[in-house]
């Protein structure tokens, strides 16, 4: 699924942690991990930071995982695109914040920018706790608006060793009555449908649905469930609206305490 993984780093704590995630889930089907970082402008690769990127390699080595790098200069949303794009990559890995944090809370940020535009999935990694990522996953579903999560992504997550999965909708306030008991039986229709489609796979699966602020729920559903993960499906034209506006998916992937695989529902 993941054959061939790019880990754009900035050096920082956050990023390294990640690193040491992305090593323990050797699940994840890996044939070459790329190494990127991207430098300033007006810098270059520092001796501590040359030090640490042949760490990494021999550590890649070490698991068995072949392993290159890519160094470049310039703006790192821009070069992380163009390196997946020409290495055609099935996998973005990432720290979402670093050594830039405080930035973050902002329009620009690196990972929302990699987001926005990314024509494959992302892994930003929020967590410093070194858990699989594989254990559980929280899947929040739009129900039909982005079929590749039930179809590809989860299918083959299960088949890498996924052990539980939580199909997740929340009807939202802003759109239904919680007297609608006609949208809450459709919303459960079609999530045991998609339980009854993923049931045979070997990964023990649940669904619910709730009601409100889509971004809130979703967030107290990771605090609930415990959650090692969340996958959810994003349409990238409707994230640059959001970024600009404050919406759900941005800010799920803004607060998230934990790691996310954000897949991009456009092809």
């Amino acid at each position: 699924m993941f054959n061939r993984i790019l880990f754009a780093t900035d050096f920082s704590e956050r990023s390294l942690r990640m690193f040491d995630t992305l090593l323990e889930q050797r699940e994840l089907g890996a044939k070459e991990i790329i190494l990127m970082f991207v430098s300033d402008q007006d810098s270059s690769l520092t001796i501590e930071q040359r030090n640490t990127l042949d760490e990494l390699h021999e550590r890649l080595l070490g698991a068995g995982i072949p392993s290159r790098e890519i160094i470049a200069s310039g703006d790192p949303i821009v070069e992380i695109l163009k390196a997946e794009r020409r290495e055609n990559v099935d996998l973005i890995a990432m720290a979402s914040s670093g050594k830039r944090r405080a930035k973050e809370l902002f329009v620009g940020s690196t990972s929302m920018g990699v987001l926005r535009s990314a024509d494959r999935p992302v892994l930003l990694g929020k967590s410093m706790e070194l858990r699989s990522i594989l254990d559980k996953a929280l899947v929040p579903l739009d129900l039909a608006s982005c079929p590749a999560i039930i179809d590809h992504i989860l299918p083959n997550l299960i088949e890498l060793g996924l052990k539980q999965a939580i199909l997740f909708h929340v009807v939202p306030s802003t759109h239904f009555e919680i007297e609608d008991s006609d949208r809450f039986t459709s919303v459960d229709e079609l999530l045991n449908q998609h339980q009854e489609k993923l049931s045979d796979k070997g990964c023990e699966l649940s669904v619910h649905a709730h009601y409100g602020t889509i971004s809130y729920n979703i967030l107290e559903a990771v605090r609930e469930f415990n959650p090692s993960i969340i996958v959810m499906g994003i349409h990238r034209r409707s994230l640059l609206r959001e970024i600009a506006l404050g919406g759900n998916a941005e800010e799920v992937i803004r607060r998230s305490p934990i790691s996310l695989l954000v897949v991009p529902c456009e092809k």
